[in-house]
């Protein structure tokens, strides 16, 4: 197994094993834990994005004094023991607690992603592995919504853990056998203390919290939204729910890697995201499904697009800190994750569509930040006086 391909499978894994169950936690806490589902899953998920907002940063400067390699043993070595105590979890509270614990080390696997790109060279090869993981991402997402339907049939659901701490505790049987994520000969000449302009960051992340809040606010109650408008069966609004996967899929082998050149990179995300607004202003506005179906057709794809731009940004702008600044690019995306329902069900008492016009002015104000990191722009400016 190559450095990648264990990277790439660590991560689907991951993934996998976190988002199999999520969909059916108001009727599974309901049924097994004998608690009011929706209210503890609002509480379960809030605890969770908390955890991950605080660690991830947390793991990014470990990372700083740890090889990446020690991270990962360590990681999936805790991942497979608290997997296999939630596989026996017999309340609400021990479910939730374990869960934490779980993510406190599960947050760092996330960042064998930064890692690996960054230590590609090559621009085209950078781009080439983002694309992968976002391929990896989107599959992993449809596999556990498919599998998850599945699992939450048998008699005891959790038991599903124990394959992925087995599956885990076979990773990290792997990386001790190997040399892979040992540390190379560039990595080792790494300075510690990286420095980056920091008003770069700022807009970036800025840009990063808009964008993530602008493409989340419009999924809890975009199924609602479909049933009342255009009265389909659920096969059909599931369809339109994981589209924005499906395009990724369609596009990481449509879209040459040419395309993310650097000096193209900009203005693709500008216009992609001009165009999801336009999609999302339509898909609010619009009776006909056969339009709709198309508008959402075009913001799955443009969707995909801008991720895959400002992952290549990121690690074209800072480099060797890439990792770093990546885990808290993640706390971001938790923060705009965790505003995101509550803004939704804000928006959402003036009517279902009202979210996905919220959406898109949240992505205008993701291409003002990134505008003003560009271009900065002068306040005032300094005249020097004629002399005599």
């Amino acid at each position: 197994m190559t450095r990648n391909q264990f990277v790439f499978v660590c991560l689907f894994l991951t993934m996998l094993s976190e988002v199999l169950l999520s969909p059916f936690y108001p009727q599974y806490f309901s049924e097994a834990f004998g608690v009011q589902g929706v209210e503890m899953t609002s509480i379960f998920i809030i605890c969770c994005r908390l955890v991950v907002i605080i660690m991830t940063p947390f793991w990014g400067v470990i990372l700083k004094k740890w090889s990446m390699r020690q991270v990962v043993i360590c990681s999936l070595f805790m991942t497979a023991v608290f997997k296999v105590i939630l596989s026996e979890s017999t309340t609400f509270l021990s479910f939730l607690i374990t869960s934490l614990l779980l993510l406190v080390f599960q947050s760092s696997l996330y960042l064998l992603y930064p890692y690996l790109v960054e230590s590609m060279e090559q621009q085209e090869e950078k781009a080439k592995k983002t694309t992968v993981y976002m391929l990896v991402m989107h599959t992993a997402i449809i596999v556990s919504s498919l599998l998850g339907s599945f699992v939450i049939t048998w008699e005891m659901p959790l038991k599903v853990y124990l394959i992925f701490a087995c599956m885990d505790l076979g990773l990290m049987v792997i990386l001790l056998a190997t040399k892979l994520l040992s540390p190379t000969a560039i990595e080792k000449k790494q300075p510690m203390h990286i420095k980056v302009n920091k008003r770069l960051i700022y807009f970036y992340m800025i840009a990063i919290f808009f964008f993530h809040l602008g493409h989340n606010v419009i999924r809890p109650y975009f199924t609602l939204f479909v049933e009342d408008r255009y009265e389909v069966g659920n096969q059909m609004n599931a369809l339109l729910y994981v589209m924005p996967s499906m395009m990724a899929i369609i596009l990481k082998f449509c879209v040459p890697i040419r395309v993310f050149r650097r000096g193209q990179d900009t203005l693709l995300l500008y216009i992609v995201t001009i165009l999801s607004v336009f999609s999302l202003t339509i898909q609010a506005s619009i009776d006909s499904l056969g339009i709709f179906i198309i508008s959402r057709i075009i913001y799955g794809g443009c969707f995909y697009l801008s991720m895959v731009v400002l992952d290549i940004y990121l690690f074209r702008q800072f480099h060797e800190a890439a990792t770093y600044y990546y885990s808290w690019l993640i706390a971001v995306q938790n923060v705009a994750l965790l505003f995101a329902p509550l803004l939704a069900l804000m928006v959402s008492k003036v009517s279902l569509y009202v979210p996905l016009l919220c959406g898109a002015v949240l992505l205008v104000a993701a291409i003002i930040a990134i505008t003003i990191h560009n271009k900065p722009v002068v306040l005032y400016k300094k005249i020097k006086e004629n002399e005599g």
